[in-house]
């Protein structure tokens, strides 16, 4: 089987059933503390006064002016908080949040992952879950709780960092990729969930969000911020722009119709077709076996119109909507 017919094998997965994909550390941060709940309440986006044990929500960490510095799954605890950043982002954003924490007795560290963290997605990734003894109803509201597997002692959580939807089961390890193939739910290559991202035009840490970048030009907002919470970091500038004004560059999918097949060196400046001054950057690309070059671009407004032509690196796209396919 080729390379491209595995993806397309595994897109279709995707749309059917299940697939799921080993990461490499759940990305986890536990916050503890008296009043650490607190301290989060006055840094983060999201309100989290109401958040009940075993309840989890979206989040993001702002600069003073607004501009992204983290984006994480907060998952409420008895007596901790616990944050999922991604892969590889957990000892970043424990030092960032303890900045915040300096002056209390609170801490956040990053948790070891001993067992292997891994990600089951797709449109039928709750019952895959549910297969294992996750629990469908705290997960499907995007809330986590402790389980056991084979006899050891596990976590699931009803968000992935992934930019689609799913679970994330910590410290399964191999025991759960061989309960997952039991069950009919193959293995994803990295780059089959890449696509699904693409496809669906979620933001992702690092691409579309990066230090440059305020939440609502990518169009996090709604999800991960709370409009009614009051003060928290980088919240004047945020209400400033839901009540007075609009991002004057927004997120936008593009299809490549001319170029190479091979990835560009991202990012990659984007002009209009017939113009020089560069109006937009290509932040996320990904070749699918059927639809060809598929991205991610933010762009200035008047050019997030479906069918706008933009080029760059020797490649020409045209804005096209979500799905990207």
């Amino acid at each position: 089987m080729s390379h491209e017919s595995r993806i397309a094998g595994e897109l279709e997965q995707l749309e059917r059933r299940a697939g799921f994909l080993p990461l490499e550390g759940a990305g986890l941060v536990r916050v503890t503390g008296p009043g650490h709940r607190d301290v989060l309440q006055r840094v983060l986006s999201q309100d989290l006064r109401a958040l009940a044990p075993g309840a989890g929500t979206l989040a993001l960490l702002l600069a003073p002016k607004g501009q992204f510095r983290a984006l994480m799954a907060v998952f409420a605890g008895a007596d901790e908080t616990l944050l999922m950043a991604g892969p590889g982002r957990a000892a970043a954003l424990a030092e960032a949040l303890r900045r915040y924490l300096a002056l209390s007795r609170c801490a956040a560290e990053a948790v070891a992952d001993r067992g292997g963290a891994t990600a089951i997605v797709g449109a039928r990734w709750l019952e895959s879950a549910a297969a294992l003894g996750g629990d469908p109803g705290v997960l499907a509201d995007g809330g986590w709780h402790a389980a056991s597997l084979v006899g050891r002692p596990v976590s699931w959580f009803g968000r992935t960092p992934l930019g689609v939807p799913g679970a994330v089961l910590t410290e399964g390890g191999e025991e759960l990729a061989e309960e997952l193939r039991g069950h009919g739910v193959r293995a994803l290559l990295p780059e089959t969930v890449h696509l699904a991202r693409l496809r669906r035009g979620a933001p992702a840490w690092g691409a579309e969000l990066t230090d440059s970048v305020l939440p609502p030009e990518v169009g996090i907002d709604e999800e991960a911020i709370s409009y009614s919470k009051g003060c928290y970091v980088g919240q004047e500038t945020i209400a400033r722009m839901k009540t007075h004004g609009h991002p004057t560059r927004v997120l936008v999918g593009v299809r490549q119709t001319r170029g190479e097949p091979n990835g560009p060196a991202l990012p990659v400046p984007l002009t209009r077709t017939g113009e020089e001054k560069v109006r937009g950057t290509l932040t996320s690309w990904g070749w699918h076996p059927e639809a060809g070059g598929v991205g991610l671009a933010l762009v200035r407004l008047e050019l997030a119109v479906e069918g706008t032509q933009l080029g760059g690196a020797g490649r020409e796209f045209k804005v096209a909507g979500f799905p990207l396919w």
